[in-house]
């Protein structure tokens, strides 16, 4: 069994949440996990969903939690649970993409700049 990409940040904090333009950009430890079809989840008891009002602020909400879990389900979704209860879904299924890709992982190196060549794409 192959060890999951997201392993590295399991026990990691999110320390930005990213809005750029029609994309979501999350970071834990340096590493950048870019949601390019909508995300939702739930956080705080209160789901939201991505560009709906009140989803940036929700989104906010996540900065400073502990990544616990990160589930890949190939051509479904990635599942990011954190500490309270919080999870951050992606969709990766083909009908929720606006383009070719829906979502990306780019990990950090040891002195905190971005692995591009080590970069996963969905």
């Amino acid at each position: 069994m192959h060890e999951s990409p997201f392993q590295p940040l399991i026990g990691q904090e999110l320390d930005t949440v990213s809005f750029v333009r029609d994309y979501v950009e999350l970071r834990i430890d340096y590493s950048i996990i870019r949601a390019l079809t909508a995300p939702t989840g739930s956080v705080d008891g209160m789901a939201w969903s991505f560009p709906r009002p009140g989803a940036a602020d929700r989104l906010r909400r996540y900065i400073g939690r502990t990544l616990l879990t990160a589930e890949l389900e190939l051509d479904d979704h990635i599942l990011l649970t954190f500490e309270g209860d919080a999870t951050i879904e992606i969709s990766l299924r083909r009908e929720d993409r606006t383009g070719a890709e829906a979502a990306h992982l780019v990990p950090a190196r040891k002195d905190g700049g971005l692995d591009v060549a080590g970069m996963w794409v969905w």
